[in-house]
């Protein structure tokens, strides 16, 4: 150990910055101190709080000290700092802050509690020991791999991880890059507990630890059950299907695991997820910085993929506004080959757009940012192949389109999101204002194979009428359209307490307005021939829905002792949903292709034929439905500091998601218009879910090693399902119990090598049978929908586990970086019902990353998919068509999607 710093006056030489202040502020500062020497950060440092430091001249030259960025008290700046270097940082009497050796086996003196320093001796800094075999055998400390301590606002508040008391993962914006986490699967593939059904770009539905939509059909119009924010503002598509945003110079993502009413709402039954883009740099002392970044890559039998990023940052006025502009362009040529119309590569997708901050900081305590984003996606065919060709498991590279999908699938995708947030600290309380507005307007036209097999099956039940010897074998094939555009504007104000007193609180006031407009349309060319007015037109419905909602939170927590927390709130919604039927028909069957009149009767799919049916009230055209919530979702919790380094916690919390109106073509299915059975199905109720958890957030071994672990208990009543009948449709299920266990963790084996798992176990059953359907030769008593039946995409298991590197190459500052990363994800269903045809193998990916970095650039190779692990990720079966087979419930599928196979690309970086 080097020489020693003593209050006494043998050490050498101080180093004294800044003279000012006499005592330690216990206010929370914006900080921006980027990598550099430890010297350099601690004189940014002063230089930005104004308080009195002292420390050894041989702490100056260490190289490479983590950022701090955002908002923290001094310890907290302090505790990040000093990691690793064996120091320490106590406040004399005389309230200047002294960095002193840690003495062997001596207790922490700093405690990062988010609290402020106290006046006396401190209980704990989280400062970590190199590695016997790493760069503290040297006699310089090198800055390795470590991954930064990051400070999320899951409580509106800035505060580490280790310090909420509920379960939060995030990752910041290197960590996004070094991973190569470019999209939702990605990040899904890395975060305990997060689970998405793709069916291929901005199709994702998402949920976390079990809490499921049990969605089997994209059409299916349901409201999500994670609240998804950019820039904190709500960006969740009433539909089922959530867009997807370009990570490319995010700040950071943070995943919000288990219910969360209090901060975000009724949306929140599962979790939240929040995307933070970057600000201007207002102090890094340039004019103008930035980065631009390039990737290329190739897909096993498929094309060429392309992309380049650029952000680049124009500072104003030093330290009081900037401007950061970013602008992006992806195009993915696909892997899916469509036979019949002999195309290659027909699901693909080509991406662009940008986004623009502005950062206004008058003050020191406020700051005014105002944000633009927009983006256009032009997609291809979705990622199905063709069902005859897979088993459980895919077993081939030959990735064929379905073999009645005759057209070229398209579809469009674009956004528009405005955000300005004021803040203000006013000391006590700091107040914020973030007003946003929405915008989505999409497009589509693909092959639909439930309404193509559903109907193949439906005209092939009238001997002798089938497909090879009538009007129908032509074309069978039907294509959804569908057309939607979405307007939202929210207003939120919040109320955030730093009273130096145990007693502090969280307090706001929601509003949003949104308007969506969805129009779908089914239709075949071939179906000409067999409709009265001779259209090609199935089936056409436009519905208008109109959300409006306010709503007031708060939430107070009380410091019992200094070990011992409590917190509690809630959060009172008024919301009204209203669906209005613009329009609304279905076309029906021409007679003379059945060759008995008693034909003329519709199955439990399909409309009365001979005559083209306007609806008529309940269910036509001009009517619409309110569904209203007027309610409290509580929360609750404590946190328990068993150790410094170990936090015990429990919360429970109660989640609500309003009901909504279903096609009436699908409601057709259950009974003729007007009749009870029409107007039950027409509309559906909504759910409820309360959540349990308990936890352990804990650093060993002198915090080379972080362990978290949780088990929560959730009671999910009436959740609303999706089914197929071949058309879309909504009913509430029977309730959901879900349990399990999570588990996160990271060993830091030396400052060049960590390693991390994350890891989910949930067990999810319905706790009671439902009859969805009526099923041809089954008991009367019988219920497709079993009591124990899993709810779909819920898989037992599942885990992410990997190493990370980060090696000084000792040439310049070159560092050889690399990433191992497996994801296990078990089996899973794809239907309430449980089909074992619809059944989901598991999945092994292997993920490799290995480059080169510099301060100003990298070069990275990666693979993705190193098995070539081509599994199912969902699958259709129209439920009406199912079967009962030697009392197995089972059917056919009508589409079959598929993951990207083997990518291998190469992405190269430049920083300025």
């Amino acid at each position: 150990m080097r020489s020693q710093l003593t209050l006494g006056g043998a050490f050498a030489v101080f180093v004294v910055v800044a003279a000012n202040a006499q005592t330690l502020p216990v206010r929370s500062y914006d900080l921006r101190i980027e990598e550099q020497t430890l010297g350099e950060a601690l004189s940014s440092l002063v230089s930005l709080t104004g308080t009195q430091l002292l420390y050894p001249p041989d702490l100056a030259d260490v190289p490479h000290a983590p950022r701090v960025v955002g908002r923290h008290t001094v310890d907290e700046a302090l505790a990040i700092l000093l990691q690793r270097t064996g120091y320490s940082a106590r406040l004399t009497k005389k309230g200047v802050i002294v960095i002193t050796p840690k003495p062997t086996g001596e207790g922490r003196e700093m405690k990062v509690a988010g609290r402020g320093l106290k006046a006396s001796l401190f209980a704990g800094i989280s400062t970590f020991i190199f590695g016997a075999n790493g760069a503290a055998a040297q006699d310089t400390a090198v800055q390795g791999n470590d991954r930064e301590e990051i400070v999320v606002t899951a409580r509106f508040r800035q505060e580490s991880i280790q310090n909420i008391g509920g379960s939060v993962a995030a990752l910041d914006g290197r960590e996004l890059r070094r991973s190569g986490i470019v999209d939702f699967e990605d990040l899904s593939n890395r975060v305990a507990g997060v689970e998405l059904l793709d069916r291929g770009p901005n199709t994702n539905e998402i949920n976390i630890r079990g809490v499921t939509n049990s969605t089997q059909v994209s059409g299916n119009q349901l409201q999500p059950l994670v609240s998804i924010l950019v820039d904190d503002i709500p960006v969740a598509s009433a539909s089922a299907s959530q867009r997807d945003f370009n990570f490319f110079d995010f700040n950071r993502v943070e995943v919000l695991r288990g219910p969360q009413p209090t901060y975000f709402g009724e949306g929140a039954m599962g979790g939240a997820i929040r995307y933070f883009s970057a600000d201007p740099d207002l102090d890094s002392g340039k004019v103008i910085e930035g980065m631009w970044s390039n990737g290329l890559s190739t897909t096993n039998h498929g094309g060429f993929n392309y992309r380049v990023d650029n952000a680049t940052s124009f500072i104003l006025v030093p330290g009081k506004l900037g401007v950061r502009v970013v602008g992006f362009y992806r195009k993915d040529d696909g892997y899916i080959d469509n036979l019949g119309l002999g195309k290659k590569d027909m699901n693909d997708f080509e991406s662009y757009g940008g986004r623009a901050v502005v950062l206004f900081k008058p003050t020191e305590d406020l700051s005014i940012r105002l944000a633009a984003h927009f983006g256009r996606d032009d997609i291809g065919e979705l990622n199905f192949i063709e069902p005859t060709t897979i088993g459980n498991s895919v077993g081939t590279e030959d990735l064929i389109a379905p073999s009645l999908s005759l057209i070229d699938g398209l579809g469009q995708d674009d956004f528009e999101l405005y955000s300005g947030k004021i803040s203000w600290n006013g000391g006590p309380i700091t107040i914020e204002s973030i007003t946003g507005l929405y915008k989505r307007k999409r497009q589509a036209e693909t092959f639909s194979s439930a309404y193509t097999y559903g109907f193949e099956g439906f005209f092939n039940a009238f001997p002798p009428f089938d497909t090879a010897s009538n009007l129908l074998s032509s074309d069978l094939t039907a294509v959804a359209q569908t057309r939607g555009k979405e307007k939202s504007v929210s207003q939120e104000f919040r109320f955030v307490s730093d009273f130096e007193s145990p007693l502090n609180f969280v307090a706001g006031a929601f509003y949003q307005d949104t308007e969506a407009t969805d129009t779908a349309l089914v239709a075949g060319p071939g179906y000409a021939n067999i409709t009265e007015s001779g259209t090609t037109e199935i089936e056409r419905s436009t519905t208008r829905v109109n959300t409006r909602q306010f709503s007031a939170f708060a939430e107070f927590s009380y410091d019992v002792s200094e070990r011992f927390r409590v917190f509690a709130g809630a959060r009172y919604v008024n919301e009204r949903v209203r669906s209005t039927l613009v329009e609304s028909f279905v076309i029906g069957i021409f007679a003379p292709i059945f060759t008995d009149p008693d034909d003329i009767f519709a199955p439990i799919y399909f409309p009365v034929p001979n005559d083209v049916e306007a609806l008529t009230a309940p269910g036509g055209p001009g009517v619409s439905f309110d569904f209203k919530l007027n309610t409290f979702l509580p929360r609750a919790g404590f946190e328990y500091d068993v150790t410094d380094d170990a936090m015990l916690y429990g919360t429970i919390a109660r989640g609500v998601r309003n009901g909504g109106l279903n096609s009436p073509f699908s409601a057709m299915g259950f009974g003729p218009v007007g009749s009870p059975e029409f107007e039950d199905a027409l509309t559906y109720g909504s759910d409820d879910i309360v959540t349990g958890e308990i936890g352990l957030k804990s650093r060993w071994m002198d915090g080379d090693v972080t362990f978290n672990i949780a088990g929560f208990y959730s009671d999910f009543d009436t959740p609303q399902i999706g089914i197929s009948n071949p058309g879309a449709l909504t009913a509430n299920g029977p309730q959901l119990r879900i349990y399990g266990l999570e588990i996160e963790s990271l060993y830091k084996v030396n400052p060049n090598v960590s390693l991390f798992f994350s890891g989910n176990y949930t067990e999810a059953e319905y706790t009671k049978g439902m009859t969805v359907f009526s099923i041809a030769g089954a008991p009367a008593d019988f219920q497709d929908l079993a009591k124990g039946n899993r709810p779909p995409n819920v898989p037992k298991v599942s885990f992410s586990a990997g190493a990370d590197l980060n090696y000084p190459l000792g040439v310049g500052d070159i560092e050889l970086t690399g990433q191992v990363a497996f994801q296990y994800i078990g089996e899973r269903e794809t239907f309430p019902q449980n089909f074992p045809s619809g059944r989901l193998g598991s999945m092994e990916m292997l993920n490799l990353r290995l480059g080169l970095e510099t301060e100003r650039w990298s070069l990275t190779a990666y693979m993705n998919n190193v098995f070539n692990d081509l599994e199912l990720q969902a699958t259709t079966i129209p439920t009406s068509a199912a079967t009962l087979v030697d009392g197995v419930l089972d059917g056919n599928l009508s589409s079959a999607f598929i993951n990207r196979p083997r990518t291998t690309g190469l992405t190269f970086t430049v920083r300025y």
